[in-house]
């Protein structure tokens, strides 16, 4: 089971950078809702799809 690249967002940010937390946070929310609820008990399935071809 694999995790799809655009699902997944890790940063590092200060205490001190409150307001840029604030927008990647809202950023990443944006994206996920783009790209919608992953059906339940399937992986991503674009995660699916690049096992498949690799």
């Amino acid at each position: 089971m694999g995790v799809n690249p655009e699902r997944l967002r890790l940063e590092w940010v200060s205490a001190s950078e409150a307001q840029l937390f604030a927008e990647m946070v809202a950023e990443f929310t944006e994206r996920i809702k783009e790209l919608g609820p992953m059906p339940e008990g399937v992986e991503d399935p674009a995660v699916a799809q690049e096992e498949v071809h690799a």
